[in-house]
């Protein structure tokens, strides 16, 4: 005895009847002489292409009852598909923000424009070992003005130095360090006065023994009171304070800002550097992030002419730092996405096993089918379409998932790290990842689906 098929093999059942009286009827007008013999070439491309999307719409929301009928199964099954997609999503986003940290961190110390010029050390030979640079040219303070009357892609530049000395005031002492600074560098390096004001051009004439200091340096050495217009010792030498800075912050790239003391770049060479040789270099900031080179270029032609061969000096770019971080992130994100995407493949098979269950539990419904008329394509769809559905809900739940751990993730680490990490969700991803599991839900679903279509009716409607 016939078993009594279920409410949804009914209606896969009634839809074909309804689609092959929907035929017939097309049939019969296409035959009507009215028509020409190009009119019914063009009408059988447009009833051929209608007839596959009704069998697509219909194919969806059977595949979602099929869902819905079995969700504990249907959840087990894409369970491969989730992990998979959420890993690749979550991996991607959260290596993509190296990328985007890495950037924000040059825009705090100067933008993506920053440029470096100083002088070797030393050079590497063929064989790899180093050879002390003796070329008799320095950098010095004077070439500050030359480059930026020579160099039109600059927009700010600034000479400095560096040495650690003992700071002191009243009983408060600390090692800190102090820079020698132009009136460019708030400009240069993003960093502005908070109270006070800056070194000038005035300041640099006269050699004056002033300071401007940071704000750590301010609530180590004088508490709640107003640093402006006192006194404190570096070294062995009296400085007066005329301004504190903005707190920048003490994480990785303006680490140890906030403990730094400003003084005037020649007071510092009078007074601290004296004959020393070799301790001033030049920090500048192009003019836009596309015109770094064409900046390098122009500096390189002022250093030759002011020393003769720039080949003793170096010059570093925060460009190729981002460039070296972009490429370092996207080879991290492509291991790590290979790995993840493991996942997929296992959860593809997944797919395709219940599937093939599907196939085996629906063989006397396909017989049905294939009885009253359904094609081998009727059936091939209505079980690629499940598989797909299958598929692609497991890749939209993947995805949310995926983007949620970035968040976290990235929440994380910026604790960890203390730096804000930023997990920017990749749209590019997470389109490829949709993508992805269409494909998976395509492929492996093609096999049963295949299997399916393939069964004769008589053969089908005898399985038990």
């Amino acid at each position: 005895m016939v078993k009594v098929c279920s409410l949804r093999s009914l209606s896969v059942i009634s839809f074909q009847l309804k689609r092959a009286l929907w035929v017939l009827q097309i049939n019969v007008t296409a035959t009507s002489e009215e028509l020409t013999t190009n009119n019914r070439k063009v009408f059988s491309r447009e009833k051929t292409v209608l007839t596959t999307i009704m069998q697509i719409t219909q194919g969806v929301p059977v595949g979602m009852a099929a869902l819905r009928r079995n969700k504990l199964r249907s959840v087990l099954t894409t369970l491969g598909i989730i992990i998979g997609i959420a890993a690749v999503v979550a991996v991607v986003s959260v290596g993509g923000g190296a990328e985007h940290l890495m950037l924000a961190e040059l825009e705090r110390i100067g933008g993506a424009g920053l440029i470096v010029c100083f002088r070797k050390e030393a050079f590497r030979r063929e064989d790899g070992s180093y050879i002390e640079n003796k070329y008799p040219e320095y950098i010095e303070y004077e070439d500050l003005d030359f480059l930026l009357e020579t160099c039109p892609s600059l927009k700010a530049a600034t000479a400095l130095s560096q040495m650690n000395l003992t700071v002191s005031h009243k009983h408060v002492n600390q090692s800190l360090e102090i820079w020698g600074v132009t009136p460019f560098y708030e400009e240069v390096n993003n960093w502005y006065i908070q109270s006070g004001r800056f070194i000038t051009q005035s300041d640099m004439e006269r050699r004056e023994p002033v300071c401007v200091i940071g704000s750590e340096v301010r609530k180590d050495l004088f508490g709640r009171d107003d640093p402006i217009g006192l006194e404190l010792r570096v070294g062995t030498e009296r400085f007066t304070v005329i301004g504190v800075m903005e707190e920048k912050g003490n994480s990785m790239a303006s680490e140890g800002w906030d403990n730094r003391v400003i003084i005037p770049l020649t007071t510092m060479e009078i007074r601290f550097i004296g004959q020393q040789k070799g301790r001033i270099f030049l920090w500048a900031q192009a003019e836009s992030y596309e015109k770094v080179e064409q900046a390098v270029a122009e500096i390189k032609i002022a250093i030759r002419q002011q020393h003769g061969d720039e080949k003793y000096f170096e010059f570093f770019t925060a460009k190729e730092i981002i460039k070296q971080v972009g490429n370092v992130s996207r080879i991290v994100q492509i291991l790590l996405g290979g790995v993840a995407s493991v996942a997929l493949f296992v959860g593809g098979i997944g797919i395709m096993n219940i599937m093939l269950v599907s196939v085996t539990e629906r063989t006397r419904e396909i017989g049905l089918r294939k009885a009253i008329g359904a094609r081998r394509r009727d059936i091939l769809i209505q079980f690629l379409m499940e598989a797909i559905v299958l598929s692609i809900c497991g890749g939209l739940i993947g995805i949310f998932i995926g983007s949620s751990l970035a968040s976290v993730s990235g929440l994380v680490i910026s604790r960890l790290m203390q730096a804000s990490w930023p997990a920017v969700v990749s749209v590019e991803a997470a389109l490829i990842a949709f993508s992805v599991s269409a494909f998976i839900g395509v492929f492996f679903g093609l096999y049963p689906a295949n299997k399916a279509a393939s069964l004769t009716p008589t053969e089908a409607l005898r399985h038990e």
